[in-house]
């Protein structure tokens, strides 16, 4: 009985923790790379592609990659403002659309924020909201990558930390 419950617990700590972690968790490492190669201008595919390859990985999302090939901002903002399977949540001018975003990021649903006129998607993260005094809001935290200014990519940090005017940001979910 003893050496059954021994075993039983050795596994849980074997197995526990593993089968526990969400999708953002296991892939962890894998975003901070792409983020520092992107960052450290050692990979500029990293930077143009990172969005598409970071909801593929995470989410399985089969129309933002083919094989390896992979949509590039503006080929993905325009794929996610045509809609479905993409709803529009609104602009992130409004706190109630940020509440909502984070609370379906950290539900588990891939949600992004996208600037269209710039061609910019990024992810939003599953966390608490953070006060932005530039935004004067909470904000989400997100992970992204900048292709004008690649050492501003982020990963947690605020969405004020990728987009300085919330009102050309709008954010999506993937339904």
């Amino acid at each position: 009985m003893l050496r059954t419950l021994a075993a039983a617990w050795l596994l849980y700590l074997i197995a526990g923790p593993c089968a526990a972690q969400t999708t953002w968790e296991r892939n962890a490492d894998w975003i901070e790379e792409q983020i520092e190669d992107c960052a450290e201008g050692w990979d500029a595919t990293a930077c143009r592609y990172f969005s598409a390859r970071a909801l593929r990985r995470l989410f399985g999302l089969p129309e933002v990659c083919s094989g390896e090939s992979c949509m590039n901002p503006t080929q993905l903002v325009e794929r996610i403002a045509k809609g479905d399977p993409w709803a529009e949540l609104g602009a992130a001018t409004d706190q109630a659309v940020l509440t909502q975003a984070q609370q379906m990021a950290t539900g588990g649903l891939p949600v992004v924020a996208v600037n269209e006129s710039i061609g910019w998607v990024v992810l939003v993260m599953p966390g608490p909201l953070h006060p932005s005094v530039r935004w004067r809001r909470n904000v989400p935290v997100a992970v992204g990558t900048r292709l004008d200014e690649p050492y501003a990519s982020v990963y947690g940090q605020g969405l004020n930390f990728l987009f300085s005017d919330p009102s050309k940001v709008t954010l999506y979910v993937h339904k």
